[in-house]
């Protein structure tokens, strides 16, 4: 599933298992309970997500765990309601999302059903002024891709203008340990559209939830 935090509340999209798909589920922390929100318009798992001006850009995933979609819809908390969006220029899962605060970034990712595969490297960002995307993949582009092809990276991390895109997983690509798990840190700086390299993680991790918390980024589990 996708995770947001909004107004000190969890909410996760999505899932793959025990009905989850397409659910929105909230958890309060202050009462300790669970509620659902009103469910996504489509069975979706692993989708992109990211908060902007206090609504939930929600983009592609899984349907039901067996295919892919390029479907997007944006989430109001407070009305419990959905609004259109533009579809990715193609639909991907298990991608790295994260927001400058303004634009929601998709990188990498995965298609196809709910299997490890290489992945894909590309770059995909939605404007919500203009409902449009700009891709790595546009004959005219001016976003570089990933610099390595994978999915399974959690959340990208934004902190001081870059983006973080940490660990992730391959089928059989290079540059992975015997399991085809990455312990890369790629750093995006959308200023100047280059990539760098960061000192990797101590051991290297997939399906991980990295987090932005007091200027430090925590990678818990994977």
């Amino acid at each position: 599933s996708a995770a947001e935090v909004i107004d000190g509340k969890w909410y996760l999209f999505g899932g793959i298992l025990n009905g989850s798909t397409g659910q929105v589920q909230i958890f309060d922390p202050v009462a300790n309970t669970w509620s659902l929100g009103t469910p996504m318009a489509w069975a979706a798992s692993s989708s992109a997500t990211a908060v902007i001006d206090g609504k939930v850009y929600i983009a592609g995933g899984m349907i039901n765990g067996m295919s892919t979609t390029a479907q997007a819809t944006i989430y109001d908390p407070v009305a419990d309601s959905y609004a259109p969006m533009a579809s990715m220029p193609v639909g991907r899962h298990h991608t790295a999302a994260a927001t400058d605060g303004s634009k929601l970034w998709v990188f990498g990712g995965r298609d196809g059903a709910n299997t490890v595969t290489n992945g894909f490297d590309d770059v995909q960002v939605y404007d919500p002024m203009t409902d449009t995307w700009a891709t790595s993949n546009d004959v005219n582009a001016v976003l570089i891709a990933l610099p390595v092809a994978r999915g399974g990276m959690g959340k990208a991390v934004y902190r001081n203008g870059e983006f973080y895109v940490i660990g992730g997983e391959t089928q059989n690509a290079a540059g992975a340990n015997p399991d085809n798990v990455y312990d890369r840190v790629d750093i995006y700086d959308p200023s100047t559209d280059t990539w760098r390299t960061e000192t990797p993680m101590a051991r290297p991790r997939h399906g991980s939830f990295p987090i932005l918390f007091e200027g430090r980024i925590f990678v818990p589990a994977g």
